[in-house]
């Protein structure tokens, strides 16, 4: 699992010692293809996206009034607090959590890591805005006006799970609720690069 923009998560019925280990699907379509275990403790990440202050229509995952669960760890979280910089910016959540055996079926859940690897993330879309670029009765301009300038986004500071240190180039992985992704040439020892080279066709929002 990964998280391109990271929200801390501070469980606080979770003593900061507690660590315990869930296994998680190399490729969740397809569990039969192994597993691999990582860390759940005290501290995690979400996405930034996995959380409103103000309930939406529709919004199924984490707000002030509305718990979500945690994708395999077996955990139901509510929110206690909001924690905000001197800007307003929402910086943390302190929440507690109720194991999924007991606590009432959430309306979502969401992907997390925990004791987190820093990478960077590429995601890469169509290069050009029209499917035949080169047809002048689509594109009068020409192809080089039809470039998408946002044909590629780099995220620098996103964050995945331990599993993949010591990943080889060309090394591949399925991260959750994003899309499928291959070890870029450019990483190094202290830093893994990855691009994405197929995005998943599922809502992420709906999970």
């Amino acid at each position: 699992m990964a998280v391109l923009e990271p929200l801390k998560i501070t469980i606080t019925n979770m003593p900061s010692t507690t660590q315990v280990e869930v296994r998680i699907p190399d490729f969740p379509a397809n569990e039969e293809r192994g597993s691999h275990t990582v860390p759940f403790a005290h501290t995690i990440y979400i996405e930034r996206s996995d959380f409103r202050e103000v309930m939406e229509k529709g919004y199924k995952r984490l707000t002030p009034d509305q718990p979500v669960g945690l994708r395999h760890a077996g955990y139901v979280i509510t929110l206690q607090r909001v924690i905000k910089d001197a800007s307003g910016k929402v910086v943390e959540l302190e929440v507690s959590c109720t194991s999924s055996d007991v606590a009432e079926k959430p309306k979502a859940f969401i992907h997390w890591v925990s004791q987190p690897l820093q990478c960077e993330v590429r995601l890469y879309e169509r290069l050009f805005l029209h499917k035949n670029p080169e047809d002048p009765s689509e594109v009068p301009g020409g192809f080089l006006s039809d470039v998408n300038p946002n044909s590629m986004q780099v995220i620098p500071d996103a964050l995945v799970d331990q599993s993949v240190a010591g990943s080889k180039i060309f090394d591949k992985f399925q991260f959750e609720r994003i899309g499928y992704f291959s070890v870029d040439p450019d990483s190094t020892k202290e830093k893994l690069v990855f691009n994405r080279t197929v995005t998943l066709k599922e809502d992420p929002g709906k999970i």
